[in-house]
């Protein structure tokens, strides 16, 4: 099946995204296990919680950034961002609690 979805440009984009996203959570190579929180504004302090999903950036010209992937509440959408490394401040909860505090909109709590 892999084949058959890597020789359709359109299709191996979109199937590639979707794969990886479910890998995300649910394969070996988890990407959302560096919850950090993420100062977006430093003048007016404000923070968002997400997910370091790369620690460097250097490949792309931003050596001094990470990318942080914020997860939307209510949703299994998000919004990739890249920021100042000094902007985000690793947390020490686990993940999956993170992952569940975020989704439910800061509903769930441990």
């Amino acid at each position: 099946m892999d084949k058959l979805f890597a020789q359709l440009p359109f299709v191996k984009m979109i199937y590639t995204a979707v794969k990886d996203l479910i890998g995300a959570f649910v394969g070996d190579k988890k990407s959302f296990d560096k919850p950090v929180l993420v100062t977006l504004s430093p003048s007016n302090n404000v923070q968002a919680i997400g997910f370091v999903t790369q620690q460097s950036l250097e490949y792309i010209g931003f050596a001094d950034k990470v990318a942080v992937y914020l997860p939307q509440s209510y949703n299994f959408a998000g919004n990739l961002i890249v920021v100042p490394k000094d902007q985000v401040t690793p947390l020490t909860a686990d993940s999956g609690d993170i992952m569940a505090f975020i989704v439910s909109g800061g509903v769930t709590a441990h």
